[in-house]
């Protein structure tokens, strides 16, 4: 499972704001960043969550409950929570939002072609979710 830290750095990276000698993305510029991040992803991932591997239906008529990240702390955030959604969805889509987000209002060019590559991603993704076949109803008998 992908951690809040993996899409963290990703997101980090696409922004080029790492340290450019160490690669580290956790420095005085991105701790604002940082602090943001799990109210950003806890926004974020329910919109992806049904078309995830791990999406779990529960009680027929009813929407499944998405997990939640926990944050106790926003100085320092508990990282190593594992990302409710499979892999793919988690590494390939997440950090384009998180960077659009953390960007919003900073650099709205960017933001935006950040935004733009999330939607890309995901609806590239949610077009390989396959369909599930289920009997259509008859409601007024067969003719």
């Amino acid at each position: 499972m992908v951690t809040i830290q993996e899409v963290f750095d990703t997101a980090i990276h696409l922004m080029d704001e790492q340290n450019e000698s160490s690669g580290a993305t956790e420095t005085q510029d991105t701790a604002p960043y940082k602090v943001r991040t799990i109210s950003i992803l806890n926004a974020t991932i329910p919109h992806l969550y049904p078309f995830s591997d791990t999406y779990q239906s529960s009680d027929p008529g009813t929407r499944p409950v998405c997990p939640r990240l926990v944050v106790s702390d926003y100085r320092t955030p508990d990282f190593t929570q594992s990302i409710p959604l499979d892999d793919s969805l988690a590494i390939g889509v997440l950090p384009y939002a998180l960077a659009s987000q953390l960007l919003a209002g900073e650099n709205e060019e960017l933001s935006s072609y950040f935004q733009n590559q999330y939607m890309q991603q995901f609806s590239i993704l949610k077009d390989k979710v396959l369909g599930v076949w289920e009997k259509i109803p008859l409601p007024y008998g067969t003719f």
